[in-house]
């Protein structure tokens, strides 16, 4: 069965290359550099692509109503926790454009290699994300829970508006699990991203410190010792 079914996804991926390729190419086309360019238009040709498929999409805002990701969702027809895909539509800058032997945005194959801004840090990982949600969707009542696909615009500017849009659009407790499209197919990574904070009481006996039997129980001091173990 867990053959099969591997089988079945293989020959979907390779179904599905061509049309992926096509669309990352037509995305890298599109200058999206973070914080430069203009992101109407990456998120124009997203959506272009969605609509005919019948796939369920909205646009994120941030508090000031600036558009910073396109969310996709799948629901299936039993409860169930949420999966998310996220993969940045908005790109690095592109440097010395006089350094690259090729157009940054050439959105072309040559020797096997599709290239172009975006090409790795993650249009073509949007665009796989895209075509695995359409094909998802066609199975949504196979699907126990709901698929998110986040295609975020304000990751390159170290903002992360989209990844925080996304925790006000869907309840944070019903995500079980969140898949980046960053590049590389070697392996998976497992990690954690952003900031836990906490804070910490730590009680003691208070002392003079002009005691001639010091305190080893005062509270700073077992403080220090805190922060400094490993």
């Amino acid at each position: 069965m867990e053959k099969r079914m591997i089988n079945e996804l293989l020959q979907q991926a390779r179904t599905d290359a061509p049309s992926v390729t096509a669309l990352a190419a037509d995305l890298i086309r599109i200058p999206s550099r973070g914080g430069i360019d203009d992101y109407e238009p990456v998120l124009a040709a997203i959506e272009d692509w969605l609509k005919p498929r019948g796939l369920r999409h909205r646009r994120l805002h941030s508090p000031d109503g600036k558009a910073v990701a396109i969310l996709i969702e799948v629901t299936g027809d039993r409860p169930g926790p949420v999966w998310v895909l996220d993969a940045c539509l908005d790109t690095a800058p592109f440097g010395d454009e006089t350094a690259w032997s090729f157009s940054p945005t050439a959105g072309d194959v040559s020797n096997g290699f599709l290239r172009g801004r975006g090409a790795a840090d993650s249009k073509t990982a949007a665009a796989m994300f895209c075509h695995i949600a359409a094909a998802i969707s066609r199975q949504s009542d196979q699907l126990a829970g709901n698929l998110a696909v986040l295609l975020d615009v304000d990751e390159h500017t170290g903002n992360f508006g989209g990844a925080m849009a996304l925790m006000t659009a869907i309840a944070p407790a019903a995500i079980a699990g969140a898949m980046i499209g960053y590049p590389g197919h070697e392996e998976v990574v497992i990690g954690g991203r952003g900031v836990f904070r906490a804070r910490l009481h730590v009680h003691g006996s208070a002392g003079h410190s002009g005691s001639s039997k010091p305190n080893t129980a005062n509270a700073v001091s077992r403080a220090a010792r805190l922060v400094t173990a490993r």
